[in-house]
């Protein structure tokens, strides 16, 4: 996948300490608070060509957390800038 910027984006986060671009790819963010006033943290990808083939294929997507644990994470198709139409809800 690749990360992709967005018009929302109020952040960018470099690579870890250590880490050279090369393996690690700056990253667009948008730093906030949810619904319930929790701090969030959100990206933008796009699937390759491949990758959109393979998930049409299988219907999977994989997240991948480094470390020993798995921090609260969400997925989503859908923009959490936009509200949805009354009829796009059901």
């Amino acid at each position: 996948m690749i990360p992709t910027s967005f018009d929302e984006a109020n952040s960018v986060l470099g690579p870890p300490k250590g880490v050279d671009l090369d393996k690690c790819e700056v990253l667009s963010v948008w730093r906030g608070f949810d619904t319930d006033k929790k701090s969030i943290v959100l990206s933008c990808w796009k699937l390759t060509k491949v990758e959109l083939e393979e998930f049409n294929r299988t219907g999977r997507i994989w997240l991948w957390i480094w470390g020993q644990t798995m921090p609260p994470a969400s997925l989503s198709v859908t923009s959490p800038f936009t509200q949805p139409k009354p009829d796009e809800t059901t």
